[in-house]
């Protein structure tokens, strides 16, 4: 079978990315988080073997995103009025390319693992639809055999429990779906104390450039606290 992912991403671009770490991290800091998210995305995806295709937003001016994955990826502006048809028409575009399935993922998701997508391409050799939900009530992950524009239809993203207002919409059309393992994805100030504990624990590589990243700002954030309060 020919299967492709996609990965759904913005242009890590200071002031323009990962805005609502910005309480906590500078621009330049939000920015940086985002490009250690999308150098850890790489080395997952490749591992499978797949072809894999960069949808983005806005312009990339500076060739940012090729300096992270370089010349062999197919790279691809994204097209829609709003998030849902941007989706549909990045899953339509590239299931136009004869493939038999591809899966959609963001790039806010430090926790993914291989498994997680090999799980995702199996469940769609039975299911229309797969989907990967997030501790918050969205998804990280959504592919399909068939360009299926009824997933992303009454749909409001970013707000209320968008997994299920898609397994409704998913329903509602007589289609089947399944899941592949939840995920956290890193919005807040406290999605990155949480993973740097989760690193602690040694369930998370310390290897990984996110972790990396991820451990020197909490050591430093800790640091400066501590000396504040002597």
């Amino acid at each position: 079978m020919r299967e492709a992912i996609i990965i759904f991403t913005r242009v890590p671009i200071p002031g323009q990315t990962k805005t609502r770490l910005q309480s906590f991290l500078t621009k330049n800091q939000c920015a940086e988080i985002h490009k250690n998210f999308l150098k850890d995305i790489k080395h997952i995806c490749e591992k499978l073997k797949r072809d894999i295709f960069i949808f983005y937003t806005p312009a990339d001016k500076d060739n940012v995103l090729k300096g992270i994955f370089g010349d062999k990826f197919k790279y691809k502006i994204q097209e829609g009025n709003d998030l849902g048809e941007k989706m549909y028409n990045a899953i339509e575009y590239v299931l136009g390319k004869k493939y038999n399935a591809c899966i959609l993922i963001g790039t806010d998701i430090p926790f993914l693992k291989e498994e997680d997508l090999r799980k995702a391409f199996k469940v769609l050799r039975k299911k229309d639809i797969v989907l990967g939900p997030t501790v918050d009530k969205g998804y990280y992950l959504v592919g399909m055999k068939r360009p299926t524009k009824a997933v992303f239809e009454n749909v409001e993203y970013g707000h209320g429990n968008v997994l299920d207002n898609t397994i409704t919409s998913i329903k509602g059309s007589n289609l089947t779906y399944g899941l592949t393992n939840r995920n956290v994805d890193i919005d807040e100030k406290e999605d990155l104390f949480y993973f740097y504990n989760e690193i602690k624990k040694e369930n998370v590589s310390k290897n990984m450039y996110t972790s990396k990243f991820i451990i020197n700002i909490i050591e430093e954030y800790d640091g400066e606290c501590l000396r504040l309060t002597v």
